[in-house]
Order: structure tokens, then C-alpha cells, then sequence
């Protein structure tokens, strides 16, 4: 089965009914200025931030229902989890920050045809 990356026992792709179609990876260097009230700001080093990384994807039907209703389990159970590409590459452990929904397309029986969905997770480094 292929699959597009797994966070902890959550799969991502095709095979699951839920792929993401956009991934943020953003890193920062740690930089900020210091005001100099005559002149430029010096700049000061003053440790590296964590990681973050954004899923954006649409899911449909009861089943992306699901899926999101899976993340937020994931997410309530308030623990770091492991992060796996889909060719092995360990990216290590990461929370969830927040897991967003947009539902549209909603039938007679609460059932949304069509969710937009992102997940932000944020590196989890306690070392």
C-alpha cells in the first residue's frame, strides 16, 4: 500500500481516501533585531525555532469525515508522535497544533460531500 506519509498510526494517501495535496515546511533561523534607537538594529542570534509543517488537502464524503474525526482523536490524546515519509525518511516526533475543517456541499443528513482540511504540526523537542 502506498502512502504519502504516516503520523504516528494515521495514514496519508490515495489508498486511505486521504491524501494532502500541499505540504509547508517552515523553518526559521533563530535571527531577531535588536532596536538601536540612532541607527539600523543589530541583529542577535537567539536560538532556533521549532519546525512547523502544514497539510492542506479535500477529503470527501463520510469518509474524510471520518479521517478528520481520526485526527482529532490523534490530536485529544495531547502526545508527540512519530512523522514517516512515504520512502522511510524518519522526521522524527511532532504535535499537533491544530486540525481545521471546512465543510461544504452538506446533504440532508449532515453528511459533507466535500471538506477542505489542514493540519499544523510543530516539531517536539524536549532534549
Amino acid at each position: 500500500m502506498r502512502q504519502q506519509m504516516v503520523l504516528g498510526d494515521f495514514i496519508f494517501g490515495l489508498s486511505r481516501g486521504f491524501a494532502y495535496a500541499t505540504l509547508t515546511h517552515s523553518s526559521y533561523g533563530g535571527w531577531s533585531n535588536l532596536e538601536i534607537i540612532a541607527s539600523k538594529p543589530q541583529s542577535r542570534q537567539s536560538g532556533q525555532a521549532l519546525e512547523k509543517l502544514t497539510f492542506g488537502g479535500t477529503a470527501m464524503y463520510a469518509v474524510g469525515m471520518q479521517r478528520l474525526d481520526e485526527l482529532r482523536a490523534l490530536q485529544n490524546a495531547r502526545a508527540p508522535l512519530p512523522l514517516v515519509d512515504g520512502i522511510g525518511r524518519n522526521w522524527g516526533l511532532w504535535r499537533i497544533n491544530a486540525v481545521v475543517e471546512n465543510q461544504s456541499h452538506v446533504i440532508d443528513d449532515g453528511t459533507a460531500m466535500v471538506m477542505s482540511w489542514s493540519l499544523e504540526l510543530e516539531e517536539f523537542v524536549n532534549a
